[in-house]
């Protein structure tokens, strides 16, 4: 699960990353924001499978997210495999894929249109995310200072 302190710490990341040792080359930003396109289809196809209106909102919004990334061009990675199991539980465990992916591009794309388009998809991954968690009956947000770790 994609926290604040996450968030901060990619930040943080960022702005460490001009100190000491000469970094690794970092991949084109069609590679880094590739790795969003293939999880946003992959929850395009898993949010179809929830029964009701929310799947069919949800699923038109990855798409969307995926139309986007494909007109920024990211080059699609391998879609990550769908996880088994109860389709909510299935689309909630690809949400949080795609949120971390979303943070790892936001900390090293290039591009201020490929920052803002990560950080979008990134903030619309976690209004999903609390969708889902209502959907299955939990807290979206069961503490407002989380500590990194999945409810």
């Amino acid at each position: 699960m994609i926290t604040r302190r996450a968030l901060v710490a990619a930040g943080a990341g960022v702005l460490l990353a001009g100190c000491g040792a000469e970094a690794e080359p970092v991949p084109p930003d069609a590679e880094l924001l590739g790795a969003v396109l293939a999880a946003e289809r992959a929850l395009a196809g898993a949010y179809a499978l929830l029964e009701g209106r929310t799947g069919g909102v949800l699923a038109a919004r990855a798409r969307s997210h995926a139309a986007r990334l494909e007109q920024a061009g990211a080059d699609p990675a391998p879609a990550p495999a769908s996880p088994a199991g109860e389709p909510l539980e299935a689309a909630l465990a690809l949400q949080r894929r795609s949120m971390a992916a979303c943070v790892s591009a936001v900390g090293v794309v290039r591009s201020p249109a490929g920052r803002t388009l990560a950080a979008d998809v990134l903030t619309a991954g976690a209004q999903h995310a609390a969708i889902l968690l209502t959907r299955l009956g939990r807290d979206p947000v069961p503490t407002a200072f989380p500590r990194g770790q999945a409810p």
